[in-house]
């Protein structure tokens, strides 16, 4: 009798394993980014200003839908009169045409001979009537002929053109009036051909930060590329840009008398971004704000992706599996993280190293979660009550796998506030669900049907 009490309850043991193995096991969760747009999202979107001009705002309406709450005012004097762009850094020499005289560091003036003029580190030219070469108190100050731009290379520059040594190489900066910067400014950032009220924002952008955004400390006031602004000079000029330049002369955008921080970039994807979020930096002006008029840009949709929990830990640098996933509003002096969780742990990582990590094309994503998490095994009335979690997606759908293979919707989902959601079904049959949004589908949850 022991031994048959024995073997039952070794045989129940056995089943129960079995019975437990062959429950079937809850996916691991799916990550989906999605977001669209071109740059870091924080003030004017171009291609948003470009659909506005196209539905006949002007450039004051488009610049106020941007920079909230600021006013159009007068850029200062001393600005306007001249700013140093610098265009030119670690040259071995400079070589330029069409100048006429050079003013040394005591704007004693030389007149130049006719013809190309080269000048390396010792600052020597070849001055007068007899082109005597001399060494010059630097920096050295070139004036173009009347009615000609100081050319370097391919580029021509209004204005004078300084050059300076820099160590054993020298540095190039022209010199030259806000305005005539402007010129090769506004065709360097906004297509030339581009509506002139979208133009004309620019031109009144780029005036502003060029005002606010000068460097400090240097023998000149602003980059010639991404760190200020792109220049490219006389060459980049044309009719459209000129116009909105000259229309607009002299106007900036202030916020309480001051002039204000006028970020721009290409596209948002339907929505800006607050400089709290991206920059840590709780700037009244700068909030997010609606851009459906950025909806013309190629850039307004990406094609959306899912991620692996391996995935994402590769990508990240992290020691196991990506878990969750969730985003951190910023806070002054911290700008806004996409929390990564793992079973060891969780890693914040701001929205700019996102973007850089995964190849983004702007910091306008949502990186969400995808989740089934059963159960595996219904009640022996086939009730099922199915949970999971989808944070932070959109238009999240229950389907089912039918007989033939084909997938069906069950029902349209709304997630709670956390992304935590329940459904209570029915079941006659094993069935296989999956999650599907923003258009692509998560990995699938078989649930037995237990009779």
């Amino acid at each position: 009798m022991r031994r048959v009490v024995a073997f039952a309850a070794v045989l129940v043991a056995v089943t129960a394993v079995a019975s437990v193995q062959s429950a079937p096991k809850p996916p691991q969760p799916a990550f989906l980014l999605a977001g669209g747009g071109w740059g870091h999202g924080v003030g004017m979107s171009q291609w948003g200003a470009f659909g506005q001009a196209k539905a006949g705002r002007d450039y004051r309406a488009i610049l106020g839908h941007y920079y909230r709450g600021t006013q159009i005012g007068s850029a200062p004097t001393a600005i306007l009169e001249r700013v140093r762009v610098l265009v030119g850094d670690g040259l071995a020499k400079v070589t330029m045409t069409n100048a006429l005289a050079v003013f040394d560091a005591t704007n004693k003036r030389y007149v130049l001979p006719v013809g190309p003029v080269t000048v390396g580190p010792n600052l020597r030219l070849p001055v007068g009537e007899g082109g005597k070469q001399i060494v010059l108190p630097g920096p050295l100050t070139f004036r173009a002929t009347p009615g000609a731009f100081l050319t370097v290379g391919d580029k021509g520059y209004r204005g004078d053109l300084r050059v300076a040594k820099a160590g054993v190489k020298v540095q190039l900066v022209n010199v030259v009036p806000l305005e005539a910067y402007l010129l090769g400014v506004v065709p360097g950032e906004m297509p030339k051909d581009w509506p002139l009220e979208a133009l004309k924002a620019q031109a009144v952008a780029a005036r502003t930060y060029a005002v606010s955004h000068l460097v400090k400390a240097k023998g000149f006031d602003l980059y010639s590329d991404w760190r200020s602004q792109v220049y490219y000079g006389v060459a980049s000029e044309g009719s459209g840009p000129t116009r909105a330049v000259n229309e607009t002369k002299g106007e900036i955008v202030t916020y309480e008398g001051a002039p204000a921080q006028t970020f721009y970039f290409s596209s948002s994807g339907g929505r800006t971004i607050s400089s709290l979020d991206v920059f840590g930096m709780d700037i009244p002006y700068l909030q997010s704000v609606d851009d459906r008029w950025d909806a013309v840009s190629p850039n307004f949709r990406w094609p959306s992706q899912l991620y692996t929990g391996q995935q994402l830990a590769k990508r990240f640098g992290l020691g196991g599996s990506v878990i969750d996933v969730s985003t951190i509003p910023g806070t002054p002096g911290s700008p806004a993280v996409v929390r990564l969780a793992t079973a060891a742990g969780s890693t914040d990582v701001r929205l700019s190293d996102v973007r850089a990590r995964l190849g983004l094309k702007s910091t306008g994503f949502r990186l969400g979660i995808m989740r089934l998490d059963g159960p595996t095994v219904t009640t022996a009335e086939g009730k099922l009550k199915l949970t999971g979690l989808a944070r932070d997606v959109q238009g999240v759908v229950l389907e089912r796998r039918g007989a033939g293979g084909a997938w069906a919707k069950v029902r349209q989902l709304a997630p709670a506030d956390d992304g935590t959601f329940a459904v209570s079904l029915r079941l006659d049959t094993t069935t296989v669900f999956r999650l599907t949004a923003d258009g692509l589908s998560g990995p699938a949850l078989t649930v037995r049907f237990k009779a």
